[in-house]
């Protein structure tokens, strides 16, 4: 609308006045404090950059140990799940004797080792040389298909050997195993430390394998049967176990290095197993970013003064911006306020009388109409259920009215439930259309609070300028008609002409 649009554009030339003056202030706050902060990060780059640079080895070095740790570990817990078949009276009976017996493979190597714990082979051979049992996978297989096995880990069986026969104390009739000294301090069981372990690539896995003698529960060997009976096992390091310990140490993606991968080293990795035969292998993992010793470096004070400047510029520049964008606002929300109605967001009577001046102005031959509407039975909402019931209808219905003008013309709220239309270019049937529509809308149920609120509508219709040419005569046309719908039923529309109000128009939701 003509009138409407000349005052917002007046109103935004001096916004952006306003804008234009006090932003040059704050671009210049802005530059200032980030030419300081500037000078004072680059004074302080290289020893940044080289704290960045220790830290990070830090960090690697310190993930390094923990994954060497917990390598360790893994096989730590392998030699006691052994040590649960290889010191036990029944294994000892079983490993001595002829052959092993088909309820000893199936519950001790089959149900426990196999199902329970994944372990890939169970070997028992004698000195690690003549196989008397190999169970690969749960299933008993020939002996010599462990051959292989046997000759890749024989420095193993030979380490294991020796410390069976370095354990040895001689007793009367036989020997007994020194037993580890017992810590108080440790949770550890004290056996006899006569195992051997390692990792080592079986059947194409990484795994760890152990190598024991099997001895009886009480540690003592009889004269004659001290020749030992190796047990030997693999455990796979399977992909859940190393997410396990990925977890554990709170690192990501750790794996084996593949050959491809061995050509270019990864970032963090270390060599575990001793690489006797096809070792050291190589594990990698992500590493995690040692943010916290970076300010813990060489250089932490002047860090610590270069964030407290960037801190204290930061601050002044923000508190700067944020008083100016907030005068800004608040004047937006003057100029908003100043003209429109603060509950609806409606225009006000001062928008509504300035539009229709400036429309006349520029349309003096018309036409022109402007519609008066008013809620029907609102103070009783008001009365019986609260003003916030009243505001809810408001709102609701300004909603309605404005959904429906639309960009035709101009909604606006003069006061409590009085409400004005002005609408250009408009002939009798059209705003009576309108008129009809407004008051549909008004008669509509709004929910609140779990209730429907019921108001009706009139409304006046006049046309400018057969109805008045000015705004006094004008509003006063359409106010009259507006008291004619109400004295004739209300929930109507009429349109004024002359002292004969007539057109009546009924509307009924």
């Amino acid at each position: 609308m003509g009138g409407q649009a000349r005052g917002d554009e007046m109103s935004e030339i001096s916004a952006r006045v306003f804008a234009n003056t006090s932003s040059w202030m704050v671009r210049g706050i802005y530059l200032a404090c980030a030419v300081f902060v500037f000078l004072f990060i680059a004074s302080v780059f290289l020893v940044l950059d080289y704290s960045v640079y220790q830290a990070n080895s830090f960090g690697i070095s310190t993930e390094r140990k923990l994954v060497q740790q917990q390598f360790q570990h893994q096989i730590d817990e392998v030699v006691k799940y052994q040590a649960e078949l290889s010191f036990r009276d029944e294994t000892v009976k079983e490993a001595r004797g002829s052959s092993f017996s088909d309820s000893f493979v199936q519950r001790r190597i089959h149900d426990w080792l196999w199902s329970d714990f994944g372990f890939s082979w169970i070997v028992f051979s004698e000195t690690g040389h003549q196989t008397k049992l190999a169970v690969n996978n749960g299933v008993a297989v020939a002996p010599d298909k462990a051959d292989g096995l046997l000759f890749w880990i024989d420095d193993l069986v030979y380490e294991a050997n020796q410390s069976y026969w370095a354990a040895l104390k001689p007793e009367k009739d036989g020997f007994r195993l020194r037993m580890m000294d017992s810590d108080r301090e440790q949770l550890s069981a004290p056996l006899p430390y006569i195992h051997a372990a390692d990792m080592r690539m079986v059947d194409g896995r990484m795994s760890i394998v152990v190598v024991q003698a099997v001895v009886p529960k009480s540690l003592f060997i009889p004269k004659g049967s001290e020749q030992p009976i190796i047990m030997i096992t693999v455990k796979p390091i399977s992909e859940k176990m190393l997410a396990s310990m990925s977890q554990r140490l709170a690192i990501e993606d750790l794996h084996v290095v593949a050959d491809e991968e061995n050509k270019n080293r990864p970032d963090a990795y270390t060599p575990v197993g001793k690489g006797f035969t096809d070792g050291p292998f190589l594990v990698a993992w992500t590493p995690n970013a040692p943010g916290p010793f970076i300010w813990q470096s060489a250089m932490p004070k002047v860090a610590i003064l270069s964030l407290l400047a960037a801190l204290s510029m930061g601050f002044i520049a923000w508190r700067f911006g944020a008083v100016v964008r907030a005068l800004q606002k608040s004047e937006a929300t003057n100029r908003f306020l100043a003209k429109h109605d603060a509950l609806t967001g409606l225009a006000n009577r001062i928008a509504f009388e300035e539009s229709l001046t400036a429309m006349m102005e520029e349309h003096p031959e018309g036409p022109i109409a402007v519609l008066a509407v008013d809620l029907d039975k609102f103070k009783a909402v008001n009365d019986q259920h609260g003003h916030a019931a009243g505001d809810a209808v408001l709102k609701a219905v300004a909603a309605r009215f404005s959904d429906r003008v639309g960009d035709a013309g101009l909604v606006a709220r003069l006061g409590g439930d009085e409400f004005m239309v002005l609408i250009p270019n408009a002939n009798e049937t059209t705003i009576m259309a309108l008129a009809a529509g407004l008051v549909i809308d008004a008669q509509v149920p709004i929910v609140f609070n779990e209730m429907l609120l019921q108001v009706g509508g009139s409304a006046g219709a006049a046309l400018f300028p057969r109805d008045g040419h000015n705004i006094r005569n004008f509003v006063h046309a359409a106010d009259m008609a507006l008291y004619a719908a109400k004295n004739s039923g209300r929930n109507r529309a009429v349109l004024y002409e002359g002292d004969a109000i007539m057109r009546p128009s009924t509307a009924a939701a």
